[in-house]
């Protein structure tokens, strides 16, 4: 009897482990390593936003997973994991079931809307690529039936666009946004003064991972290119036309105009992590808890990686981050476990990342960056925070499809 391999989710982390243990068992037929995605691409999430504002092709952040498995002992399965049998150690999915002797979930995060009435129904998601391309088409056609309306405060209404949340997601869906504004205008012969872009979040100030002074330069950034940001405040519902708020601690809902609401205020973990959180401990909206080597507490045979994990290393004072970085490293800690506990050789390593900093682009001029390490980090200016971000898009394509990539992005 062999060893079955299954990787729920094709994301960055599960793409990254499925390719070092394709590596590391490469000689030995007796292991097989199965990837089941409902998918059959992998798609640059942190790109999202160049492709919603229309300044990337929409094809430049997919990439076949054919062409990321190529010669390489990894199947490669189209479809969606519904279930888990642990028991009997299989992954149910809508086509077939899937024995496994280790699980690896790697499945990634959905949106969470907090509860705020509408927010589901009438706003627009910028977590995947499918959501990219749904704005990018709404935001087209948004200007030209805008540019047919003969009554400013018409044309107003239909142009006053809400991006919620003012993390990465928000902010960068926000820069690049207004850095597209003139072009779109001028397309479709509308006056820059008649959109309006505004950015709320409950917080105090944008992108709370990095120090205040560098939010000061992401504001002041945005700001100058047009943004309404609009901080401390609270969402309190979303109309197929309006968004209602309220500023925190208040107690009386405004409501606004606004066509168009692009949600970026949070996440947690995909539906079949929330299946797996049924009968796996579980906390901070669907995290899966894990032992130091990655695997559940509570199910030995299941490794968790990537944003599904909820891990506070020792000494730290937090879990770790949703971010690309503990994908990368998780998914090497994973490989590194299941490759000794397979062969019965080496011994196993604990998690223990080492996280180099963020970074947050608006649009594609600026950013910001705070990198280096644990115990010593630097503010990069903008031409060095980009270009940080570019060498840093370099790597992923480098791990998830090799040089080709590289070239075509360069």
């Amino acid at each position: 009897m062999g060893t079955k391999i299954v990787i729920v989710g094709a994301g960055y982390a599960g793409i990254l482990t499925a390719k070092k243990l394709a590596k590391r068992f490469k000689k030995n037929d007796r292991v097989t390593i199965t990837v089941v995605d409902k998918n059959p691409f992998h798609a640059l999430l942190t790109e999202l936003h160049e492709v919603a504002a229309n300044r990337v092709d929409e094809d430049s952040i997919r990439v076949s997973l054919k062409k990321v498995f190529a010669g390489r002992k990894v199947d490669v399965k189209l479809d969606t994991i519904t279930s888990f049998d642990f028991d009997n150690k299989q992954a149910i999915g809508k086509r077939e079931n899937y024995d496994y002797d280790y699980l690896v979930l790697s499945a990634g995060s959905k949106p969470t809307f907090f509860g705020v009435p509408g927010a589901a129904e009438h706003s627009f998601k910028l977590w995947s690529y499918d959501d990219a391309v749904i704005i990018r088409h709404h935001l087209i056609n948004l200007f030209r039936r805008a540019c047919r309306i003969a009554d400013r405060e018409e044309r107003r209404k239909m142009l006053s666009i809400y991006i919620v949340g003012a993390g990465f997601t928000g902010v960068e869906m926000a820069g690049e946004l207004a850095e597209y504004l003139p072009i779109i205008c001028d397309k479709f012969e509308i006056d820059r003064e008649d959109v309006n872009i505004s950015l709320v979040d409950i917080l105090d100030r944008t992108i709370p991972n990095l120090p205040a002074e560098l939010s000061v330069k992401v504001e002041k950034r945005l700001r100058k290119m047009g943004v309404n940001i609009i901080l401390g405040t609270n969402v309190c519902g979303i109309g197929a036309d309006y968004i209602e708020t309220k500023a925190s601690g208040g107690e009386t809902c405004t409501r606004r105009d606004a066509s168009t609401v692009i949600w970026g205020a949070g996440i947690e973990s995909a539906d079949i992590t929330g299946e797996a959180a049924k009968v796996l401990e579980s906390a901070n909206r669907g995290r899966i808890k894990i032992d130091p080597y990655l695997r559940s507490v509570d199910n030995q045979d299941v490794f968790v990686i990537g944003d599904n994990m909820l891990y506070t290393p020792e000494g730290a004072d937090r879990p770790v981050p949703q971010v690309v970085e503990n994908c990368e490293h998780s998914s090497a800690t994973a490989a590194h476990n299941l490759e000794c506990l397979i062969t019965g050789q080496g011994e196993l390593e604990k998690y223990d990342p080492k996280f180099h900093g963020f970074m947050v682009c608006i649009g594609g001029r600026y950013g910001v960056a705070r990198v280096g390490f644990p115990n010593f980090m630097i503010n990069l200016p903008s031409f060095f925070a980009m270009m940080a971000k570019h060498m840093i898009n370099m790597i992923y394509f480098v791990q998830v499809l090799g040089w080709n990539k590289v070239w075509s992005y360069s």
